[in-house]
């Protein structure tokens, strides 16, 4: 995880109630989908307009789905860390 990807991640952990896997996975997809040059509240607004009222788990496991050549397919197994 880079630092984009972390700062996205700390601020998604104040705005949405999900497990800590499920919100570096979310900030991880964020962060591959913004152009260069984003800000960490664009990575966050992204998050959060595609949740809309769903479950951050199930988000995190469908956005990982899509890319599984850039994420891993085990994104969920190993140390949450």
């Amino acid at each position: 995880m880079n630092r984009f990807e972390d700062a996205i991640a700390r601020e998604l952990q104040l705005r949405v109630k999900a497990r800590t896997r499920s919100v570096r996975a979310l900030a991880r997809w964020a962060a591959a989908s913004l152009p260069p040059g984003a800000l960490v509240a664009d990575g966050v607004a992204l998050v959060v307009s595609r949740l809309g009222d769903g479950d951050p788990d199930a988000l995190a496991a469908r956005v990982m789905t899509e890319t599984p050549d850039r994420f891993g397919r085990n994104w969920e197994s190993g140390p949450a860390h």
